[in-house]
């Protein structure tokens, strides 16, 4: 059983469907609602024939300038809340499940979970976001993970570029993400 679950945490690690790959959020709380639209292109973890994956994103944001509500799918499913502290500083953080897979997904041993927090910095249409990932099973084992994020963004739309990685892991999983947004997103100062 026990190695069950250390396999189960080390795929949580590696698989970018269980972690919010794209941030995709700058530093000021969404006034109103918010919407965005784009994909993550990652190198391929599973190998297989394709050296690249391309993820979808879609979220929607709702907020009152100040706190924002937050969720987002990219495989996984977070849902999140991000609080302005001062102008260009937020901090963010968010509860992630990850996608029923099927078959593939057993989950006999618990459904596991990732919890995201980390702050947003930023000014001038750029931020930076450094998070850690807690990710495990209720009632079972965690792992931690860690992520930057880099991003510059204007009314309509976001880039982000991010690196992601974890103890024990090889090496650094680095994406490239981009997003048109609708709505009231806010505007590059």
């Amino acid at each position: 059983m026990k190695a069950v679950r250390a396999l189960a945490l080390a795929l949580a690690l590696v698989l970018p469907g269980c972690l919010p790959v794209a941030m995709m959020r700058p530093p000021e709380p969404a006034r109103g609602a918010e919407f965005s639209l784009g994909a993550t292109l990652m190198p391929n973890p599973f190998g297989g024939q394709s050296p690249v994956l391309l993820l979808p994103y879609l979220a929607h944001a709702e907020g009152d300038g100040t706190l924002e509500y937050n969720l987002s799918l990219q495989w996984g499913l977070r849902g999140g809340v991000k609080v302005g502290l001062a102008p260009g500083v937020a901090l963010d953080a968010g509860l992630t499940l990850p996608p029923a897979l099927g078959e593939v997904a057993d989950w006999s041993w618990g459904v596991p979970v990732v919890l995201d927090g980390g702050v947003i910095l930023g000014g001038g249409g750029y931020y930076l976001s450094p998070r850690l990932h807690l990710l495990g099973v209720l009632g079972g084992e965690w792992g931690l993970a860690y992520q930057l994020s880099a991003g510059v963004y204007g009314g309509g739309w976001v880039a982000e570029v991010g690196a992601l990685g974890a103890p024990g892991m090889s090496g650094v999983l680095f994406s490239l993400s981009a997003a048109w947004r609708f709505g009231t997103a806010p505007e590059a100062p």
